[in-house]
């Protein structure tokens, strides 16, 4: 699934209570065929709650937020750092758990920096292809490792490869989790494309997609990183945690 590949259409809503806690994560058992009404999820008990899924805000300031998906990774997680320090911003990094839990100290470094520290589940499973019960053990399992290596509990969930359903939204709704999709990327295949693209259309209250881990990275994308932010910057914008985003949206 191509990473650009945004959601079509996705229900905002998940209302009742919030659905019992899986066992631990072991393994991805692959969901059986059923039909668009097995799939949606119809959580138990009258608490009404909400999962708001979110492509872009919009600001009165000149504020943008650059998002890292799939990292942590010895390598190239260090440079982001690097460039995000030399221009001064923030950013918000979507960790994989099991990622998280081999390299503790670039959860720590980021978190240190300023930057906010999200979950995108523990094995970068597809939400969409497993039942409530693998999502919510993927979830939680990957809430509690970072909430342990950071002294904070993430608020925010980016499902991989923006793929989520009713299913996955009851889940994030009982984790009182936001779901953040984005508006503009860059990609390892065509950096330099995809920030002069970025560069025509972002606006205040763009989310951009971007990775530090995975497939994705190569020195050519960490220097059109670096020119990104450089050149938006120099035009008078801020880059800020999506969290600081989404409260300078309200």
């Amino acid at each position: 699934m191509n990473r650009r590949t945004l959601l079509a259409g996705v229900g905002l809503l998940a209302v009742g209570g919030a659905v019992g806690t899986a066992a631990g994560l072991s393994t991805e058992p692959a969901a059986t065929a059923e039909s668009p009404t097995a799939r949606t999820a119809v959580p138990a008990g009258p608490v009404a709650y909400a999962a708001t899924v979110t492509f872009r805000t919009a600001p009165s300031a000149r504020l943008v937020s650059l998002t890292f998906d799939d990292g942590p990774t010895k390598q190239w997680t260090p440079q982001v750092l690097r460039i995000l320090r030399r221009h001064n911003a923030r950013a918000t990094f979507f960790q994989v758990g099991m990622r998280a839990q081999t390299d503790p100290g670039a959860v720590a470094r980021a978190t240190d920096a300023g930057h906010e520290v999200a979950n995108h589940t523990w094995a970068h499973s597809d939400l969409t292809h497993y039942d409530e019960a693998f999502d919510r053990a993927s979830l939680e399992r990957t809430h509690e490792l970072l909430t342990k290596l950071t002294g904070r509990a993430p608020t925010l969930c980016r499902p991989p490869y923006g793929r989520i359903d009713s299913v996955g939204l009851a889940v994030c709704a009982s984790l009182r989790y936001e779901v953040m999709l984005w508006s503009n990327w860059v990609t390892g295949g065509s950096p330099k494309s995809d920030v002069d693209e970025t560069l025509r259309r972002a606006s205040p209250g763009s989310i951009v997609l971007a990775h530090d881990g995975g497939p994705q990275p190569n020195a050519t994308l960490m220097r059109q990183l670096d020119r990104l932010v450089g050149a938006m910057t120099d035009a008078g914008y801020t880059f800020v945690t999506v969290s600081e985003l989404l409260a300078a949206s309200r």
